[in-house]
């Protein structure tokens, strides 16, 4: 990265009136095609960048049309965990990237992302997460699809459990969204714990799922709204929230997340959902491909599948201490050769899996599989298997080295996640 250009980051503390903060906020609008931030936009990303505890990278540079040194360049990231079967770890989220168009190729995004992650791998971190806009773009450095997201459109006159089907006791309420304040961190914690593949939510998810912020209303929500379910002691241990939609087509309602710890609980939340008066249709993007709710129900074309999204992307850079976080379900030992064009994993990797625990230890013997850490990160959270990597080309090794390593990352239990970035 060549002068004038120089990485910086916006210290937290940066006084609230310091233009820079709506500056930096601005790259992002720009990038993302939204109008410019609002001063109340501006203080709530500041708010929950200093909740979380963020690091606001940036690239600043001066010239023509800029009033002095300015940033042109964003990578703001969050230390959260995540469940990959051995207990919540330690993982980076990166939040939000962007980079002015007049500012493109230049190797600022390069600049950014290695400093971003080379800070993670010190504090102790193995693994980053994000969401990607676009889906050429990551894979460079490492990136790939580690956990998806599936929508759903439910018929809700359709809507009925089978026979025996699980839904917990307990009484359901309606309430306003802020009454989810006083239980949202343990409730949200409780189902990250229960599933492997979940991250961390931050701030941000908070004051969305509370309606204390709503982007399109630039401010408080005045449409969420919630339904929460209480165990037999009286405790919330359950929450959805949702918007009613519109009268176009048949009245629905979008739901943005249900959130439980356990099944049944979910069940007696999307029962309370699709039993509202007037509602005709929920739709929901949060939904798992192995999402229990098809399956329960009576009537299983009462619900459709309307798409699959890559909502989080995984990158190891710390292979040993990845797999030391990492349940596997599978026993066996093979040799890796593993390509990382940034250095961080790339070499010969003897990984053993015994007991559910596994280890991963640099060797000199001949590797039995090659493949890209992106390729890696695909197979991680056991989205692709390894025969289909060897298929699609993106894996190297004979057939019997492509099995065992495709039963020693195999889990019997399938990712999920609600938290996206």
């Amino acid at each position: 990265m060549q002068s004038p250009y120089r990485y910086d980051v916006l210290a937290l503390d940066t006084a609230d009136d310091d233009p820079i903060w709506a500056a930096y906020v601005n790259i992002f609008r720009t990038v993302f095609l939204d109008g410019r931030a609002t001063p109340e936009g501006v203080g709530t990303f500041r708010k929950h960048r200093r909740e979380d505890g963020a690091v606001l990278g940036m690239v600043t540079t001066e010239g023509p049309g800029l009033d002095g040194r300015q940033p042109v360049a964003g990578f703001n990231v969050t230390p959260t965990t995540i469940n990959q079967g051995r207990g919540l770890r330690p993982a980076l989220i990166v939040n939000t990237i962007g980079v002015l168009p007049s500012h493109r190729r230049r190797g600022l995004l390069k600049e950014m992302m290695r400093r971003q992650l080379d800070a993670a791998r010190e504090q102790g971190m193995a693994v980053a997460v994000l969401t990607a806009s676009e889906a050429t773009i990551y894979g460079r450095f490492g990136f790939a699809p580690a956990t998806r997201g599936q929508q759903l459109r439910i018929d809700t006159r359709r809507f009925a459990y089978r026979d025996g089907v699980e839904v917990a006791d307990g009484a359901i309420e309606f309430v306003e969204p802020s009454f989810l304040a006083d239980h949202w961190e343990r409730i949200t914690t409780a189902h990250q714990e229960r599933h492997r593949g979940a991250v961390g939510h931050t701030h941000a998810h908070f004051l969305v799922d509370t309606g204390a912020w709503d982007s399109d209303e630039a401010g408080p929500s005045k449409n969420l709204r919630a339904v929460v379910h209480f165990d037999a002691d009286g405790v919330p241990d359950g929450f959805a929230v949702f918007r009613f939609k519109g009268w176009d087509e048949a009245p629905q309602a979008t739901v943005f997340k249900v959130c439980a710890p356990d099944a049944p609980v979910e069940r007696a939340l999307w029962r309370a959902l699709a039993e509202m008066d007037l509602i005709e249709t929920l739709t929901y993007d949060l939904s798992s491909p192995s999402d229990h709710l098809p399956l329960s129900l009576a009537d299983e074309r009462a619900l459709k599948v309307t798409g699959i999204s890559d909502w989080v992307w995984l990158r190891i850079f710390d292979l040993p201490a990845a797999v030391d976080g990492r349940a596997f379900d599978g026993d066996g030992e093979i040799v890796l050769r593993v390509v990382d064009r940034m250095g961080y994993v790339d070499g010969t990797w003897r990984l053993t899996a015994s007991g559910g625990l596994g280890s991963a230890e640099a060797t000199d013997a001949e590797p039995e599989v090659t493949l890209g850490v992106d390729t890696l990160a695909l197979l991680w959270h056991n989205d692709h298997t390894a025969a289909q990597a060897a298929e699609a080309g993106v894996l190297d090794g004979s057939d019997e080295a492509v099995r065992r390593l495709g039963r020693m990352l195999r889990w019997d239990e399938s990712a999920e996640n609600l938290a996206t970035f």
